[in-house]
């Protein structure tokens, strides 16, 4: 009874402990993204678009290094999505179009906020 009672709180303790590790993971992740989301966003306003091009490259190796870790966390879709945005994005970027670059990153950093929220720890998600 002892050893089944260790067994099952060592189980535990260690399911715990990976999700806690996923979590941190996703967090990192998704915040770096977004301060460099954030951070491309604000270079075009100042209208500095070559530090953006460079800021957007940097974002899409970071996402790209990234996903496949994120792949075992969250949704398939949902990673797709933010990637999808972040492609458009640059693609606005380099044909000088800087209304639907702006637009695009919106979607990219809403899409950054949803995998936040669906893997956040809330009574939401618990169920």
């Amino acid at each position: 009874m002892k050893r089944t009672l260790i067994t099952t709180a060592a189980v535990l303790a260690c399911a715990l402990a990976v999700c806690a590790l996923s979590l941190a993971a996703l967090t990192h992740a998704v915040s770096e993204a977004g301060d460099l989301c954030s951070a491309a966003v604000l270079a075009v306003e100042e209208r500095r678009v070559a530090q953006a091009k460079s800021l957007m490259v940097e974002l899409a190796e970071y996402w790209e290094a990234h996903s496949a870790m994120l792949e075992f966390i969250v949704n398939h879709d949902a990673l797709n999505e933010v990637a999808g945005a972040l492609a458009e994005a640059q693609i606005c970027l380099e044909c000088a179009d800087h209304d639907d670059f702006l637009r695009t990153m919106s979607t990219a950093q809403r899409g950054l906020e949803h995998l936040r929220f669906d893997e956040s720890l809330c009574w939401q998600n618990l169920y």
